[in-house]
């Protein structure tokens, strides 16, 4: 494994510019160590490689104070940070306090006011007792016989009075204790959800701290071992070790300061449940090996069932019997289920692309970095899924071809896929299915909900399935209202599925499918609106609302279109279908343009080498972002195909173009995710974290032992972005060298008469 690989879990993208630079270093070494004079001139040697090491050391002395200077600054933010969340933390625990003692006066203040009532109340019968003298009640007896019932009154008036007072008053103080310890839980959440994350911003801090030590380290011992000298040892010894960056313990104090009030104040004393919170996930996701077996054997049946499968479909649909099924009836009942399973898929290989580029998806989803799904785990469950959809198909192709009952495999496999989902049995992901129901939930419930990146990224998948909402009406309206054993079918004989003889029908089936069709852009304005709210930043939530918008534009356009259809012979000849063809580009091209710029960056005029991209690309080659720029605007005016297929009557054909299309879409939402979940890394662009900087993993010994040896290889460090030259490439052998008297101006003059790396014995005196 190359360097840059293996560094790559210890370091993050924001701060490679603010690393040592020990690539170039020790490429300059290595041109002075080729390229010395051959001559046996002992002072002439001497003169060469002192002039080297002038270059050299001077350029040491720009890396260390461009360290020293960062290090300084973030360790500056850590203490601004630490005290606002030892700030947050207190006023947290007084109020906490101060719940707690005003729950128990409360308690004992009801207590003592019901003993009170209670009091009073005996008090007042026996003053109304005490009345009635011996007198009185000697003269009219039958006045005391009124009296008594009177009395008995009163008295159950009274205590039914008190004990319904009682019982309101304690309903009431229930209520708002649980009021207030929902609002404390979700306080104690954001809270250790803070104190989790400065945490792992110290570690990085560690990290950054041993990296660059180390690299000073092991470029200037191979410093000394190249010129044959021990100036980089002492070198090292008077600059490095008494440097800023290496002698403060600062960080080492916030990091146990984190962890002990956290482990106090959060989770009560508990050492062994705070750390488990608090720990950096490994260096590597570890598979299981049964999980690797089961996506193996998943994996090897799809292999199987897919042939099997196409050439079924292609023997049934190119045979001469008449078959009881409808094609497009099949289509449309098959086609959601197969796109959520491949979506499923890709990303997996969405995570799997993600950890291997560094991009920390765990932190930006806000999930649990102990507890989740790995990309073998989501790869799992997609080709499991997978699985039951291809035996399913076949089941059905099979069942028609012999006149069975074949639409139960349909029905089967959706009811299996939500089963599947909302199960309560605490098996089978069941974290991981209740984080997704709970995400859907605040997405459906927009705007009541604050937003977070996991609920505003999964709304955007659902845009791409916006076929998949019409599906679900046309699979209800099929199974409820026209499948042989359909319980409303006699209501509706005409069909409301397929209301080709029906005007009214037709038209209110298309209407209720282009309104499920807005519901995810719907969704998605409403987040946005919300966004607004949270932030007050008109720029960019409420022009991202715009865009959204569009789609509503673009479906009443097209609902225009197909109310008036039957006035025209074709579309061509109807107004109403070029104002949705005006509407639809524009909307296109809106999108198109927030996909590049804001979503993923694309086209920054600071990106420098990386032409048309960004300055700061995490992904190895230039060509993936190129590939997803042509890629994407193609997909996005695919839609220009069904311009095709305007004036063609086959139905048939018209569902296999919109399954196509389907299909590209959920690719191009596949390959949209890797560049935003890259720019959220590196920019924080949606705004979504509070702390900018992402940590990977903290280095272990063994890891540093590692990058230690690879330091020493030759060809052991290769640059994160692209790949350097290696030296035995002598037509190359200036290009190191010249970037960095490039990049130093006050050093060109030293270095001059040592571009040629051939200097004469003249030129040296």
């Amino acid at each position: 494994m190359k360097f840059a690989e293996r560094l790559a879990a210890h370091i993050t993208p924001e701060w490679n510019s603010q690393y040592i630079k020990y690539d170039e270093m020790k490429e300059f070494l290595y041109q002075y160590e080729q390229n010395a004079p051959v001559q046996d001139d002992e002072h002439l040697l001497q003169r060469y490689f002192a002039r080297a090491d002038e270059i050299f050391f001077q350029f040491c002395d720009k890396e260390l104070i461009k360290i020293n200077t960062f290090f300084a600054e973030k360790l500056a933010e850590a203490q601004r940070k630490f005290e606002n969340l030892k700030s947050e933390l207190k006023d947290n625990y007084h109020l906490m306090n101060r719940k707690k003692d005003r729950s128990m006066f409360k308690s004992s203040k009801l207590k003592v006011d019901q003993d009170d009532d209670e009091d009073e109340a005996r008090t007042k019968l026996l003053e109304e007792s005490d009345l009635k003298s011996p007198r009185t009640l000697g003269s009219n007896s039958s006045v005391s016989v009124r009296n008594r019932g009177q009395k008995s009154s009163v008295i159950s008036n009274v205590l039914s009075n008190t004990g319904a007072q009682t019982i309101t008053q304690r309903l009431i103080e229930k209520n708002r204790e649980r009021q207030q310890k929902n609002k404390q839980f979700r306080k104690e959440n954001d809270l250790k959800l803070a104190f989790s994350e400065f945490y792992l911003s110290l570690i990085l801090l560690q990290n950054y701290q041993t990296l660059n030590f180390t690299g000073f380290r092991k470029i200037l011992k191979k410093h000394d071992k190249i010129f044959k000298t021990d100036r980089g040892a002492e070198w090292h010894k008077t600059y490095v070790e008494t440097a800023p960056f290496y002698t403060t313990k600062k960080v080492d104090i916030f990091i146990n300061d984190v962890v002990n009030l956290f482990t106090q104040y959060l989770e009560n004393g508990d050492r062994e449940r705070a750390m488990k919170r608090l720990r950096v996930p490994p260096f590597e996701e570890k598979q299981s090996p049964w999980t690797t077996f089961r996506l193996g054997l998943s994996m090897g049946m799809i292999f199987v069932l897919l042939p099997v499968t196409i050439l079924l479909l292609i023997f049934t649909y190119a045979s001469n019997n008449e078959l009881s099924f409808n094609w497009k009836i099949a289509i449309k009942l098959y086609r959601s289920p197969l796109f959520i399973i491949i979506h499923i898929f890709f990303i997996g290989i969405n995570s799997y692309g993600w950890s291997r580029s560094g991009v920390n998806h765990v932190l930006i989803f806000e999930i649990d970095p102990r507890n989740h799904l790995t990309y073998q785990q989501l790869l799992e469950l997609g080709s499991f899924l997978g699985t039951f959809w291809f035996l399913s198909v076949i089941m059905f192709v099979i069942s028609a071809y012999y006149n069975l009952d074949y639409y139960i495999f349909p029905l089967s496999l959706v009811v299996f896929l939500l089963v599947f989902l909302i199960n309560p049995i605490p098996q089978f992901q069941f974290s991981s299915r209740n984080w997704i129901l709970g995400i859907l939930w605040k997405i459906f419930s927009a705007p009541f909900y604050p937003v977070a990146f996991a609920h505003f990224w999964l709304a955007d998948q659902l845009t791409s399935f916006e076929f998949l909402f019409a599906d679900i009406q046309f699979f209800s309206c099929w199974f409820l209202f026209q499948a042989q054993w359909a319980p409303l079918k006699k209501l509706f004989p005409d069909s409301p599925c397929i209301p080709a003889n029906n005007r009214n029908l037709s038209c209110t089936f298309n209407v209720i499918s282009l309104l499920l069709m807005c519901l995810p852009s719907w969704l998605r304005f409403m987040q946005c609106l919300r966004r607004f709210k949270d932030t007050s930043h008109a720029f960019p939530h409420l022009v991202n609302a715009l865009k959204y918008a569009t789609t509503f534009f673009d479906v009443g356009a097209l609902s225009l279109k197909y109310h008036f259809s039957e006035m025209y012979e074709s579309d061509w000849e109807s107004p109403f279908f070029y104002i949705w063809l005006i509407v639809k580009f524009i909307a296109t091209c809106y999108k198109l343009v927030w996909d590049f710029k804001m979503d993923w960056g694309f086209f920054d005029k600071n990106a420098g080498e990386n032409k048309f991209l960004r300055e700061v690309i995490v992904y190895s080659s230039k060509n993936y972002y190129y590939f997803a720029i042509v890629q994407n605007f193609l997909l996005r005016f695919l839609w220009l195909v069904r311009l095709y297929d305007i004036g063609l009557k086959g139905e048939t054909y018209k569902d296999l173009v919109t399954t196509l299309l389907g299909f590209f879409e959920v690719f191009r939402r596949f390959v949209w995710n890797f560049f935003r979940l890259e720019n959220e890394h590196l920019n924080n662009c949606g705004q979504f974290r509070a702390v900018r900087d992402i940590s990977i993993s903290p280095i272990q010994m063994t890891d540093l032992s590692v990058i230690e040896k690879m330091m020493d290889d030759e060809d052991g460090l290769v640059n994160r972005n692209h790949t350097l030259n290696t030296l035995n490439k002598q037509n190359n052998n200036l290009t190191i060298t010249k970037r960095i008297m490039s990049r130093h101006g006050n050093l060109m003059n030293l270095s001059r008469r040592f571009n040629t790396f051939n200097p004469s014995e003249s030129e040296l005196e």
